[in-house]
């Protein structure tokens, strides 16, 4: 009976110094500290991309990037120099 006794409070005493240290982790982390070695800040993160507006092309109907149209004389927009030609004839 003893040794049942005393395998219940060691089994106890574990459980209780995991949960201990991981709130230590917790509490680490939310303090700012590293949790991991060479991990980078959170304030460190990189800046998202910002959207680009989509166009479509006038001949094709192709969506692509604003920053790669090709516009012609009259303000059509298109995906490449070859539909411009191929649209103007």
């Amino acid at each position: 009976m003893r040794f049942v006794i005393l395998v219940v409070i060691l089994l106890a005493v574990i459980v209780w110094f995991q949960r201990l240290k991981k709130n230590l982790g917790r509490d680490r982390s939310s303090s700012g500290g590293d949790s991991f070695p060479g991990a980078m800040p959170a304030s460190a993160a990189p800046e998202p991309t910002p959207v680009e507006a989509m166009v479509a092309c006038a001949h094709c109907g192709m969506h692509f990037p604003a920053s790669e149209a090709i516009a012609d004389s009259s303000g059509a927009i298109f995906c490449s120099t070859e539909h411009r030609r191929l649209h103007a004839s």
